[in-house]
């Protein structure tokens, strides 16, 4: 008959190291959650490494003179700093082509200055304001120029305070505008890049 009370054995120095390391080593290889997307296997059709894309000029709806070119070349910096695509010139043959149209920009004031004593004339003048850019972008395949992706009313925004003059804000409304475009050239990659549509 069995001895129902067995006999444990105690571990051993090198058995309880050798667990310890592995159990060190399955959390280090779960890594903290932050991964490269250009480097990770994809779903999505149009992101395999080493696919050419071209840029197709943004189109500008807006009363704003020359947003479009601030949107193009965030996009175009991060398609090459982080994507799995080769960036072609205009006009080259590509197999995935980018384009865009900038459908709204409005700056809305969000915060009256009440003034002082000293600048009385800067009383109801805008002391904080949103800046708000729409845009739509396409994806299209550059053999067929069938759509592969559409975003609609992409809307980014953000707040900015403004000093004494509201004149101060259009110094620093070029710095805003990059800002806000290097914003979405990021936001749009990533959803394209995990290949949500």
């Amino acid at each position: 008959m069995a001895n129902p009370l067995r006999v444990l054995r105690p571990f051993s120095v090198s058995s309880v190291t050798r667990m310890v390391a592995l159990s060190l080593l399955g959390m280090l290889a779960t890594g903290c959650g932050y991964r490269r997307l250009d480097r990770e296997p994809h779903r999505a059709a149009w992101a395999h490494q080493g696919d050419t894309i071209r840029l197709a000029r943004f189109r500008n709806l807006t009363p704003k003179l020359g947003l479009e070119d601030r949107f193009t070349k965030a996009l175009e910096s991060r398609i090459v700093a982080a994507s799995p695509w080769k960036l072609v010139g205009p006009g080259e043959p590509s197999r995935w082509v980018l384009q865009g149209t900038l459908e709204k920009y409005e700056i809305v004031p969000l915060g009256l200055s009440l003034g002082n004593g000293s600048a009385k004339a800067s009383a109801g003048t805008a002391s904080r304001v949103e800046v708000k850019v729409v845009a739509s972008v396409d994806l299209l395949d550059g053999q067929t120029g069938a759509v592969v992706l559409s975003r609609r009313g992409l809307t980014f925004s953000n707040q900015y305070r403004v000093d004494q003059n509201f004149a101060s804000f259009d110094n620093r409304e070029v710095q805003v505008i990059d800002s806000l475009a290097d914003d979405f050239a990021e936001s749009f990659l990533t959803q394209l890049l995990e290949g949500t549509d």
